[in-house]
């Protein structure tokens, strides 16, 4: 006898058939074992499912990581490509600037040398009984080249404009002293006069004696002014307030401007 089981289970209708009576059992048992090994695979196949969504979460979650890391990066590297190229320009903006300052430099090194050695010329044209004042910074002053490289270009240029201030100080007004002058070689102590840094008069103490005096690359040079004694002691004693103040003609004549 041929018996037929319809069997629902999932949603598959499974169809048994038993030819022989006598292997009902076994079938059975097949049947029961099948249904088992069929469970077993569904439930893996739903852990399967369930793993594989959770992972697929976390890799989400990591592409998302992931895709914000490569934005910050390419961020980064567009900012280091800007900031390169932004240093590079004030590379070149710097050894622009280096080069113009170079070039000044030497400028400034050629002025420099002029007003020096213009100055070693004035230091000659100053009396010593007026060098006093100008002594220490004549001192720095450097008279020769392979100095001058030692020191600071600030430096030198403080001390020429610090010597021509002075030398303007002293060249705007009336110095009277007494010392001792040179004339043909003859020694006189005398009352001397200078008008700036430009003429000086002198008269001896018994006014018996006057000389008009030039600056020089040499020094001051006296000529003889006998006639002018007058003159001269008159100046000197308005001068030193010996005298009410009024006008006195004395010998003044240009022959050099100085440059």
């Amino acid at each position: 006898m041929i018996t037929i089981k319809k069997l629902w289970l999932g949603g598959v209708l499974l169809i048994p058939c038993q030819l022989l009576a006598g292997d009902v059992d076994s079938s059975l048992g097949d049947l029961d074992t099948l249904v088992g090994r069929w469970m077993a695979l569904r439930i893996t196949i739903a852990e399967e499912n369930r793993e594989w969504d959770t992972r697929r979460e976390q890799w989400n979650d990591e592409i998302d990581l992931l895709e914000k890391e490569d934005e910050t990066l390419k961020k980064e590297i567009d900012e280091n490509d800007s900031f390169a190229t932004s240093v590079e320009k004030r590379r070149t903006v710097a050894l622009a600037r280096k080069e113009l300052m170079e070039t000044e430099l030497q400028k400034l090194c050629l002025v420099l040398e002029h007003y020096e050695s213009d100055l070693i010329r004035w230091k000659k044209r100053i009396p010593p009984s007026l060098y006093s004042s100008l002594r220490a910074a004549f001192s720095t002053l450097p008279t020769k080249h392979d100095e001058a490289r030692n020191i600071p270009l600030a430096k030198r240029a403080q001390t020429v404009a610090v010597l021509y201030t002075q030398i303007e100080t002293l060249q705007n007004k009336f110095h009277t002293t007494r010392e001792s002058l040179d004339t043909n070689g003859i020694h006189r102590q005398a009352d001397v006069l200078y008008v700036g840094l430009a003429r000086a008069f002198a008269i001896s103490p018994a006014n018996d004696w006057a000389a008009i005096g030039t600056p020089s690359d040499n020094g001051w040079l006296w000529k003889d002014s006998l006639g002018d004694g007058v003159a001269i002691r008159h100046a000197i004693d308005v001068l030193k307030h010996k005298k009410t103040a009024q006008l006195v003609e004395l010998p003044m004549q240009i022959t050099e401007v100085v440059k």
